[in-house]
């Protein structure tokens, strides 16, 4: 079906025909039965800034929940300034009429088709909203609208034109080419199960929609049975669940963090002093099985759990039942083997007052009982590594900093209920979030109930309330967002979002409240966008490295025009889109269809190309989006924090498996292997690292802190399947440099671990603010 160019806006007023169809699932209001439902429609001046009166009225159509009026009505409309406001309303004679549902249309943000000869119009299903948070609201109203063509003529000329090229496209077939039919297995090869349907993505790529379950997938459905059986799938589903509720904020139970807890135990005396590492955060209150002989359990002042061996006198986070043996794969930084410099030298022993332990689950710690602390690295590493860089200090102290200063709501309730189901979770917590006028109330505390389910949210109700709307408002299916063209995690705004959702921008600012939410009440979501995306949230400048992460083929074609000259080509500041087979000429700047690109304005073609593609063709999207957003954040307390860190306040952190990540590096280039000292010092970096600076570590090589989730073994790029790579570049005075399209690192050959360590940390501090990273 091909759109009708400027059909958003004509000039002047235009005729449309409304059809009201039906309604679909109503909210039941009367107590002694279903309802009387009807519809009126109003229409909105926004020069005026009024209502009209009604201008139509359907008839009432008795006792259902699914009326049927299909009433027809044309009225004029300007699309530049009218607004459609359609309020369903169940008919009581006793009382004042029961309030069902509205649907605000505005015609210029609306794709409104006209009525053509040949051309079927499907009718649309609008999802009823709410006038205020009281009101109770459910279902659809079932609508058909399009404009009226009043040339007669050009629908001739048009249809002349389509019969013109039918018939061209028949001689073409009969004269020069061979028909060809296909096999028996070609045929049923071509064929999908019934409820799906083919579809091919802005990037050219074929995908699959499953319309029964609403998901989408790169596999066509025959050979999906490779993939498992259901229960299987549903298997992985639970564990994907898993990872993104042991994701956390910094300051929430960082497993790997700069100071830690440690309960000194003296006689019947404990103390709590500073934090002791603990390898994990688990909970011991439902354990029914008895403590080993000669252990107790008691409770700090903190409030916390811990554990007491009498025989050996020591204290511990972990409970005991819950040990595991950690004596086989040991990894290299827990192992009690002396540490050597690059020159393969010990390092001698431990400074005066310093002693070496290990904690319950293998781990080394190293104690200072001149000061009563504890760390987890080394303290024979500084005379290599020097003063460490504390980013993750910084970027701790950023986060408190920055939950120091969202202002509590004042003259509100004490919390703000939501109910929901599962089986419509995105839905109803639509018509709940966007029913509040004062986002004020979204600030107080979150009380989430699923219908049908009993239990009482302190907390755990609400993030995985996050967690399965999350997964909704991001799938692909709703046409919102899309994957980025290197692989099917990082998220992208769909620039053709209004195609498939009439009411995309009221979604995305409703998605931006989500977002917002989950940042002030301290929750994450399980989603991952582009690193252009997250500059946009910051109003930050787009560049041509941005592009490579996202489309290594469309990056390199830049590249080229930058280094050489693009004369050759042609090109002109313009654009072509294509919109579900249509082309359309987009200028980058005025008459820029008439403008030749050369050697002396490539640049501001590059410039204008990048705005187009990352900017200009989702502005509204954003503007709504942040809107939303802006709602709870406000966006100057944004700005202290970078794309990087953006995605760690959006997502969390993940506890990052060095081990796993090791294991399944490659190595480029022919010099770099495992047993090489650069390498040696690399992983050494990598294991004294937090799991804050891991995360950065990882953003910084594949554009993204998530690991897939089966592991490094599914690490994706821009040519399909990418392990995490390292080549040996450069000399010892370049920083390394990361090609996140190919999730390679460029590593030079530095001597020391100290130089190394430094240079690494630099380098993933200022991704921005160096030449040689892209």
């Amino acid at each position: 079906m091909s759109l009708r160019e400027g059909h958003n806006e004509p000039s002047g007023y235009a005729r449309l025909r409304i059809r009201v169809i039906a309604g679909l699932n109503l909210a039941k209001k009367d107590i002694f039965g279903a309802s009387d439902p009807y519809v009126k429609g109003f229409l909105y001046n926004w020069c005026r800034r009024n209502y009209d009166s009604p201008c139509f009225q359907t008839k009432t159509i008795k006792k259902t929940l699914n009326p049927k009026w299909d009433e027809e009505f044309v009225i004029n409309v300007n699309p530049r300034q009218h607004k459609l406001l359609f309020e369903v309303f169940d008919e009581n004679r006793l009382t004042r009429d029961d309030f069902l549902g509205e649907v605000p249309i505005i015609l210029a943000e609306t794709t409104i088709l006209h009525e053509r000869s040949g051309i079927e119009i499907p009718p649309r299903d609008f999802i009823l909203q709410p006038r205020s948070p009281r009101s109770r609201v459910k279902g659809h109203l079932r609508l058909y609208l399009a404009y009226i063509s009043e040339n007669e003529e050009e629908q001739e000329t048009d249809s002349q034109s389509s019969e013109s090229s039918q018939e061209v496209s028949n001689t073409s077939t009969s004269a020069d080419w061979e028909v060809v039919e296909l096999t028996p297995n070609e045929s049923s090869r071509n064929s999908l199960p019934a409820g799906w349907e083919e579809r091919i993505d802005l990037n050219g790529r074929t995908y699959y929609v499953d319309h029964s379950t609403r998901s989408t997938t790169w596999l066509r459905p025959d050979e999906m049975t490779s993939s498992g059986t259901p229960q299987q799938r549903q298997q992985e589903q639970e564990a994907a669940a898993v990872v993104f509720r042991n994701r956390h904020h910094v300051s929430q139970d960082d497993t790997i963090g700069e100071n830690f807890e440690v309960i000194a135990l003296d006689g019947s005396t404990v103390s709590v002093l500073e934090p002791l590492p603990t390898g994990s955060r688990r909970s011991h209150g439902d354990d029914e099985e008895p403590l080993p002989a000669g252990w107790n359990q008691s409770i700090a002042p903190n409030g916390r759990i811990f554990f007491i061996d009498h025989n050996s006198r020591i204290t511990t986070w972990d409970d005991p039942r819950k040990k595991k043996s950690h004596s086989d794969g040991m990894s290299p930084c827990r192992s009690k083997q002396p540490l050597h410099d690059a020159t393969g030298d010990t390092l001698g022993p431990l400074p005066a007052g310093w002693e070496e332990r290990i904690t319950d689950d293998s781990r080394i710690f190293y104690v200072d009982h001149a000061t009563k602390t504890t760390q987890w690295e080394d303290p024979r590493l500084k005379k290599l590594g020097g003063p460490a860089m504390r980013y993750s200090i910084q970027y701790k102290k950023k986060y408190d900093n920055f939950r120091a200063k969202l202002r509590k709501p004042e003259s509100v309730p004490n919390k703000f209920d939501i109910k929901v189901s599962r089986s419509n979770i995105l839905e109803d917590s639509y018509r709940g979030i966007m029913a509040v006028k004062k986002p004020e109330l979204l600030k107080t505390k979150l009380w989430i109930e699923f219908e049908g389910e009993t239990g009482l949210d302190y907390a755990g109700v609400s993030k995985e309330w996050f967690y399965i709307l999350s997964k909704e408002m991001f799938n692909p299916y709703y046409g919102l967002f899309e994957y980025s063209a290197i692989d099917d995690y990082t998220l992208q705004i769909n620039p053709q979002s209004g195609l498939a959702n009439e009411e995309h921008l009221s979604y995305f600012r409703f998605i931006g409240r989500i977002c917002g939410m989950a940042v002030y009440h301290g929750r994450l979501i399980d989603a991952y966008f582009i690193r252009p995306f997250y500059k946009m949230m910051l109003h930050r400048h787009i560049s041509l490295k941005d592009l490579e992460s996202v489309d290594s083929e469309y990056f390199n074609s830049l590249q080229w025009i930058l280094e050489n000259q693009p004369d050759c080509l042609e090109l002109t500041f313009s654009v072509d889109e294509d919109v579900f087979g249509d082309k359309k000429e987009v200028e980058l700047k005025e008459n820029g269809r008439d403008i030749k690109v050369t050697n002396e304005n490539k640049s501001e073609y590059i410039q204008l190309i990048i705005k187009y593609r990352f900017s200009d063709r989702v502005k509204k999207q954003m503007l709504a989006f942040m809107e939303g957003f802006n709602d709870l954040i406000p966006q100057q307390l944004l700005t202290m924090f970078d794309p990087n860190e953006l995605e760690l306040l959006l997502a969390g952190l993940q506890d990052i498996d060095v081990n796993d990540w090791k294991a399944f590096t490659k190595y480029r280039g022919g010099e770099y292997n495992t047993n090489h000292p650069v390498v040696i010092n690399f992983w050494k970096v990598v294991y004294l690292f937090n799991n804050e600076q891991r995360s950065r570590l990882l953003q910084f090589v594949t554009g993204t802190s998530r690991v897939p989730m089966n592991g490094f073994a599914e690490l994706y790029g821009s040519n399909g399947h990418q392990p995490f790579t390292i080549e040996k570049w450069g000399t010892p005075a370049d920083l390394p440099r990361a090609h996140t399209c190919f999730n390679r690192l460029d590593l030079p050959p530095y001597s020391t671990l100290e130089e190394l360590r430094a240079k690494l940390l630099f380098a993933i501090e200022n991704t921005e603010g160096f030449d040689g990273v892209d």
